[in-house]
Formats: C-alpha cells, structure tokens, sequence
C-alpha cells in the first residue's frame, strides 16, 4: 500500500494542506504544536473512521479533540492510495450533520461502498487495533501494549484452529469467561434460593409442631374437665343425674300426694264432727286449724321438694351444656390436629422435594461445565501455538533485532504471554535490565515482525511520530537503513533535524515534507 498524496481540508489545526508522498522514506518536519500527529491521526482516522463517544468522555475523544473550530462543518479530507495494483481515492467529511464518505477505485470508476465493508475488503480485514499497534506508532507509544499480544494471540490461535485469522478465538474465551461467570452468579442465586426454601419450610414445619403441641395439650385438658363431669361415679354422668332427678321428682309425688290426702282428710274430719256434733263448733275448727297446719307444713315441705327437683334438673342442664361444649371442644381439637397433621406431612414432603431437586445438577450448572469444557478446547488449542505461528514470529523478530543493532542482540526469546528476553550467546537478559533505547529497537522488532504476519498481503507505510527520542545516531541510522532496505513506504514525524541529517549521511533518499 502506497500513500501517494493527501489533502486536510479542515482537521484539527491544519487547514487546506495538501501533501504529496513518495513510495520510500518521508519526513514530515515540523516543530512543536506544528501538527505531526495531527496527520498522524487523520491518517488513521481516514482509513477506520474517527471514534465518538457519549456523556462526559464525548468532550475529550479524537472527535471532540480534532474537531476544527472555524467553519467545523468541513471537518476531513481526502487520500489518494495505491493497494493491490489500483488507485483510490477516499474522501470523508466527519461532521455529524454532513458526513460524507466516499470511495472511489480511479482505474475503473467504480464508486464503492464503505457501509457495506469495501474499504475493509480493500485493507484485507486489517483491524484499527492492528495497524495501531503495528505499522503506525504513535508519539510515546513505541512500547507494545496487551492490545498487540491480544491481537498476536488471537491471530495464532485462529491460525492454527481454523486458518482464519478474523476469527477471534481470545475476545471468544473472554466472553466464555464472562458468560460462565453470569452462569455461576445465577447457580448461586439458585442453590441460595434453595436453602431459603428449605429454612422456609423447615421455618413452618416447626411452627405446626408446636400448634399439634398445643392442640395436646388442649385436648389433654378437655379429656380432664370430661372426667371431672362424672362426678363420683365411674358410669355416665348423664345417668347419675337423672337418678337424682328421679329420685326428687318421686319426693316431690308423695309429699303432692300427702298434701292431698291431709287435705281431705281435714275436710272430711272438720265436715263429719260438724254432722256429728252440730252445736259443737270447737272440736271441728280446731281440727280443721291441725289440718290446715299441717297442710301448710306439708305445702312448705313440697315447696322445698320442688325446688331441689328445679335445681337437680338445672344442673343437669348445665352439666349437658358443658359436655356438649367440651364434646365440641374435643371434636374440633382433634379436626384442628388432623388438619395440622395433614399440612406437616405435605410440607415434609416439600422438604424432600426441595432437599432432592437440590442434589441434582442446575440447568445453570450444566451450563458452567459446558463452557468449561469450551474454554479447555481453546487452552488446549492454543497450548501448541507458540511452537508453529509462534516461532515463526519469533524469529523475524531476531532477524530484524539483528540488523538493526549490528549483530549484538541475535536472538529473542518469548513465551506464549510474549514476555520477551534477548539471547547474547552469553547469557539471557530480561528487558527490564536493558536500557530503554535498547527496549525501544526490541519493541520496534517485535512490531515490524507482527506487522507482516497480521497485516497479510498489505504492507502499509510505517509511520512513526516522534518515536526516535531515546535512540542514539547509531541505533538511528541502523533502522534507517533496515526501513530503505525493506522497500516500505516510510512517514517519518519529527521537530528534529537529525532524522535528515543521518538520512543524507547514509545516502538514503527521502522527501521532505514540511509543516
């Protein structure tokens, strides 16, 4: 891919530049604040878009950022680029309220379409993430991040898996994990709801015992006060007061029948004596007096009777009433208990139910140990990486660690998390130990070497802005002279003029493109 020109209409700080670039080495110069990576990013904003974001982070995100402040309604340009022996021209215009996006291949007319993926078809599937991580280095960033070993990772396991490197087997595992986490969370929720229901039932079991125990004891209570009814006898109650009944309603007839027959007795005795002796009158009063007394003892006497007969019959009324209350008492007890029983035996039997459906395995769980057993297919997949795709990387990586510092670091090692030690042939040295210009050629390697095994056929122009502050002139003019030996199109940003100077010292043609 060669970047052949390039117009910013009106981006950032830059307004109606237009910049025409050779296939080999350019140095855009310039001096502070002059706007290198203001091209810098309207490269790669021409290339995937410019990203926009919502709330509080829309106020600091590239848009917002390069947003121009006169006349922001023209807000991009256009490129002129060359990629697989066609021409194009692409120009966007990134207002929200104008976009524009157009795509354009100058050898037939062909107006593509970037909605529908064409530009990406034309990039060969080269990610953003990629091309930042790789082939265009931005100010400060020269370190690789976990972005490139997430990228190299996904590239091999995909290699290796399905020879298709679009599918991205490390994002697959991390939704795995969050989707096995969600699985366990919900497993959790479950089993916790479980022993809820458990306490809950076990919570209401014991409740009913103690209701059954009351219900005894209340029964035992009522047996008790039905006892105490029968009085001194050992046979029905009911038939003990009805033989006192009995008995003082017979009392209550003789003394009836006494009453009558004193009474006539006093009248026949006074009426006879009347008959017998006619002008005696005091032998007949005083016997009717005697007979009328007597009556009147007799009377006095039924009375008494009559009122025990009343209180006997009373009692037993009472008696009837109590053993109808405490047989009610009894009777509803025992349906209270039975009913408690019923409700204990069906809530044991949810007990069971619950204690059950807990041994067996959650749909959530069975869920879990799928993904599982999903995530062990990708490990083991991407277990063997390291010796195919892996080493092969690995060794570009030392071939380019090589010529550019001279042979004095020929070998990288790295494992399959792409921490990275150099081999001296004496010794292994961590990159921690280096010096930070010497980490800087290492990383430089390690993004020239994964920049040819993710970007494919496409070989994009290497653009590095200000990316050269902690070499040396000899580690300078060493990747000077690897980039010309490469035949890449090359963007070189800097405020220094040493770039130039070391380029015509070695004999190295560039342009230069001031700012």
């Amino acid at each position: 891919m060669i970047i052949r020109r390039l117009t910013i209409k009106n981006f950032g700080k830059i307004h109606d530049k237009t910049m025409k670039l050779s296939p080999g080495i350019n140095v855009l110069y310039g001096e502070n604040e002059s706007g290198k990576t203001t091209v810098h990013i309207f490269l790669k904003s021409m290339l995937y878009g410019i990203s926009r974001l919502r709330g509080r982070a829309a106020k600091t995100d590239a848009y917002s950022t390069y947003e121009p402040w006169e006349n922001p309604s023209v807000y991009g340009g256009t490129v002129w680029f060359e990629n697989g022996g066609k021409s194009f021209r692409l120009t966007r215009n990134f207002h929200k309220a104008h976009q524009v996006n157009e795509f354009l291949c100058e050898d037939d007319g062909e107006l593509l379409d970037i909605e529908k993926g064409d530009l990406e078809a034309v990039l060969e599937g080269v990610s953003e993430i990629v091309y930042e991580n790789t082939v265009s280095v931005a100010q400060l960033k020269s370190v690789t991040g976990q972005d490139l070993v997430r990228e190299l990772q996904n590239y091999m396991a995909s290699y290796q898996g399905t020879g298709d490197s679009s599918v991205d087997l490390v994002r697959a595992m991390q939704m795995l994990k969050m989707t096995r986490k969600g699985f366990q969370v919900q497993a959790q929720k479950r089993q916790k709801e479980t022993e809820k229901e458990k306490e809950k039932i076990a919570v209401s079991m014991e409740y009913v015992r103690k209701d059954m125990d009351k219900l005894m004891e209340q029964q035992e209570e009522v047996f008790s006060q039905e006892e105490s009814l029968q009085m001194t006898r050992e046979d029905d109650g009911e038939e003990f007061l009805n033989e006192r009944i009995e008995r003082a309603e017979g009392k209550v007839r003789t003394w009836g029948w006494m009453m009558a027959v004193t009474f006539i007795a006093a009248v026949l005795g006074t009426t006879g004596l009347w008959l017998l002796f006619p002008g005696v009158m005091y032998p007949g009063i005083l016997l009717g007096a005697a007979g009328l007394l007597l009556l009147a003892w007799e009377f006095l006497r039924y009375r008494r009777l009559n009122d025990e007969l009343e209180r006997r019959q009373r009692t037993k009324n009472r008696w009837m009433q109590k053993q109808e209350r405490l047989r009610w008492n009894r009777e509803s007890i025992q349906e209270s208990f039975k009913e408690k029983e019923m409700t204990l035996e069906n809530l044991a039997a949810d007990y069971r139910e619950v204690e059950e459906r807990a041994y067996l395995p959650l749909s959530e769980e069975l869920e879990v140990e799928a993904l599982n057993l999903a995530m062990e297919t990708i490990e083991a997949l991407s277990g063997n990486i390291h010796n195919q795709v892996g080493e092969k990387l690995r060794l570009r990586t030392s071939r380019i660690l090589s010529e550019i510092t001279g042979g004095k670091y020929r070998e990288v090692l790295m494992d399959a998390g792409f921490h990275m030690m150099v081999n001296t042939q004496e010794r292994t040295i961590p990159l921690a130990s280096l010096s930070r210009g010497t980490m800087e050629q290492i990383y430089f390697a390690l993004r020239m070497a994964a920049g040819e095994l993710l970007c494919g056929k496409v070989r994009f122009p290497v653009i590095l802005d200000d990316v050269f502050g902690m070499y040396d002139e000899e580690r300078l003019a060493a990747v000077l002279r690897w980039l010309n030996k490469e035949h890449r199109q090359v963007i070189i940003s800097t405020c220094h003029k040493r770039e130039m100077e070391i380029l015509e010292k070695e004999g190295i043609p560039y342009k230069k493109l001031p700012l």
